[in-house]
């Protein structure tokens, strides 16, 4: 879905329109905070590593 010009693609952290490397990255980094969390329970953890792992590749 595109709302007012941001393409909704979870796990596109750097929003290049990819899930790649870059954002496993920043996934990592984020690790045990809020920043990266794809499933929605307040913490980037394994359950979000799984989730981007489903994602990766082109948006």
């Amino acid at each position: 879905a595109d709302c007012d010009g941001i393409l909704d693609c979870p796990g596109d952290f750097n929003h290049d329109g990819h899930r790649n490397g870059g954002d496993l990255g920043t996934l990592l980094a984020w690790w045990g905070t809020p920043g990266g969390d794809l499933n929605g329970d307040g913490t980037t953890n394994g359950a979000d590593l799984g989730l981007f792992l489903g994602y990766w590749g082109d948006c």
